[in-house]
């Protein structure tokens, strides 16, 4: 499946987004504006596709190379232009200076200054394919990846990148996310696809999958469990790397995009239509609720004691206490 929402061509019309001097347009070439320019953007009429944290700042890339920042928890927000105009998928943070966003077009910029500036990364060889996501490593060590199987890491903080193969030349399935877990990383892609890396990266071998459509995310929980979901409502979990897997039933049939757990445990993923599922078990099983507005969820964090979550409506604010006080209902 090609077409998924979180990586669409996400183009709004002008009326949604007002840009001073200029807007940028999604056709302009991938580097055509100053980086760091604070913009005119209200952050509820932005499409978002990712968030991250840098240090205690929040981070949210989205439609036509735009990042909102916060550094009161999700109270303001600041719009800041980075060097591209494409729609950035994915953002991924070292510490509170250093971090990497990716996006279509091969697309890539970083920052030394926790996202206040951003400075484009030409990366031809991925050209002019889209990256779909980015993930952080450890070390100076990030992973940038997406369609058609494209893999690239980064030893220097995103200065430079090396293409990997996945499995074989022939692998061409869209990769939705890497995931780090303990020393290995675990792949997630379209197509029920599953892969492992025991050395970083440079090689990679298949999972057994339960299913065979797409997986759009990934998460670990602290029980050591790894829950994968995506499409339909799909929902699995592994204890053991994917030898076996538990199916977790959910009465949806709405793709989940996004998940994390939260400080007090329960597991939180998102999707389209305003879709939360929680969990009190570690992802074993899933409570599912509805966002009042109804618009889909691509990315979520957690700081200042509520979840911030981000997508079609730009940022909403979750205290994870609504979520009891609904289940209660």
């Amino acid at each position: 499946m090609k077409n998924w929402a979180r990586w669409a061509c996400v183009l709004v019309g002008a009326s949604l987004v007002t840009v001073s001097p200029a807007r940028a347009e999604e056709g302009q070439p991938a580097a055509a504006k100053k980086s760091g320019i604070v913009v005119d953007i209200r952050n509820d009429r932005i499409f978002l596709m990712d968030v991250a944290l840098a240090g205690n700042r929040v981070v949210a890339v989205g439609e036509r190379g735009f990042t909102l920042v916060s550094d009161d928890s999700g109270k303001s927000w600041k719009a800041i232009a980075t060097p591209v105009t494409r729609t950035l998928t994915g953002v991924a943070f070292k510490d509170a200076k250093v971090g990497v966003a990716v996006g279509h077009g091969a697309s890539v910029v970083r920052t030394d200054d926790g996202g206040g500036t951003w400075t484009h990364v030409p990366l031809p060889e991925a050209e002019p394919e889209s990256l779909l996501g980015v993930a952080y490593l450890g070390g100076d060590r990030f992973a940038a990846y997406g369609a058609f199987g494209m893999y690239f890491d980064s030893a220097d903080a995103g200065r430079t990148w090396t293409r990997r193969i996945i499995e074989s030349e022939e692998f061409d399935r869209h990769i939705s996310q890497v995931l780090p877990v303990g020393s290995s990383l675990f792949m997630v892609a379209e197509s029920g696809t599953l892969a492992r890396s025991d050395d970083g990266g440079t090689t990679w071998l298949p999972v057994t999958s339960p299913y065979a459509g797409s997986f759009f995310g990934a998460l670990t929980t602290r029980d050591g469990a790894i829950v994968a979901f995506g499409m339909r409502g799909n929902v699995y979990r592994t204890m053991d790397f994917g030898t076996t897997w538990q199916k977790v039933e959910i009465d949806t049939t709405q793709s989940l995009m996004a998940g994390r757990q939260l400080a007090d445990g329960r597991v939180l993923l998102v999707g389209n239509t305003g879709l939360l599922a929680v969990s009190k078990d570690d992802g074993q099983s899933l409570e599912l609720h509805w966002a009042p507005t109804g618009k889909g969820y691509s990315g979520l964090v957690e700081t200042g004691g509520q979840a911030i979550l981000v997508g079609e409506g730009g940022v909403s604010t979750l205290d994870p206490a609504w979520l009891s006080a609904a289940a209660a209902k």
